[in-house]
């Protein structure tokens, strides 16, 4: 009677699974410790890990918006010169009075004023610009200033200033013209064509000339410029007050010599034709 009660607890003991005898007898089991152990491996808990996962959406998002924002700097970056040179040019076309001959006569003073300053100072270009592959044409004069810079505080500052933008866009133009010309001198900067210290000094003698060419050569509506003057007087209809389109001609050539990088081609033409030689 005693061993079937002994087997019929050990098969309900058997059948419970992942406890032991012990919990139940207590006691040693035909002389040693009998242990039931489950068989039954634990379950995992597959658990997903947001934090992670949004690093990852993050760092991702950012490296995609990076190569935009490098892509858009550098097409504006190297466009910079010509769209500037086209869109005045078009302005000058558009209008063809004074006022704009005669900030289009500024721009292009400024523009040498530049290159003479670089002569003079002879400050050097980055060093890692010789080394760079991105740069095909690689200027041969000095950095200081940067005449990108001069040429875009000067442009941008007569535009607003001088009359030329009606005064209730002057507020929008003017942010676009600094986001455009803050991104243009960006790429001169990344790429090695300048030091942050050029270009900054560009920035600077550009507003500055800009401002004394408004004062001292348009002068204002009581008070007429000494240049602006003699435009005034001599080069366009005393009629129409606008200069004809055939004098159109005049500001393309001088633009190419002066603002086309004219004379670094010559000089690396010339370089290349020694080397042959």
């Amino acid at each position: 009677m005693m061993r079937r009660t002994t087997t019929n607890l050990l098969l309900i003991l058997t059948a419970l699974g992942p406890f032991s005898i012990d919990s139940f007898v207590g006691g040693r089991v035909g002389g040693g410790r009998a242990n039931i152990k489950s068989t039954t491996k634990p379950r995992k808990i597959s658990t997903f890990n947001s934090s992670s996962s949004m690093t990852s959406s993050i760092k991702m998002s950012t490296r995609e918006e990076s190569t935009i924002l490098h892509q858009v700097t550098t097409k504006v970056g190297k466009s910079a010169s010509t769209i500037v040179s086209v869109s005045f040019f078009l302005l000058l076309a558009y209008q063809r009075d004074a006022i704009i001959l005669t900030l289009w006569i500024g721009s292009i003073l400024n523009a040498i004023a530049s290159k003479i300053a670089k002569k003079v100072l002879n400050h050097e270009r980055p060093a890692e610009l010789q080394d760079s592959d991105k740069i095909k044409l690689k200027p041969s004069d000095g950095g200081m200033p940067s005449s990108h810079a001069m040429s875009l505080s000067f442009i941008g500052t007569s535009s607003i200033l001088g009359g030329v933008i009606p005064p209730e866009y002057r507020l929008v133009t003017g942010l676009v013209m600094i986001i455009y010309a803050a991104t243009a001198l960006r790429y001169r900067v990344r790429d090695h064509l300048h030091t942050v210290d050029q270009v900054a000094v560009g920035v600077v003698l550009g507003l500055i000339n800009a401002l004394a060419w408004l004062k001292f050569a348009v002068g204002s509506s009581d008070n007429v410029g000494a240049i602006l003057s003699y435009v005034q007087k001599n080069w366009v209809s005393a009629e129409t007050g606008l200069f004809p389109y055939s004098a159109l001609s005049i500001p393309i050539v001088v633009g190419i010599l002066v603002v086309g990088s004219f004379e670094r081609r010559i000089v690396l033409w010339m370089k290349n034709k020694s080397k042959e030689e």
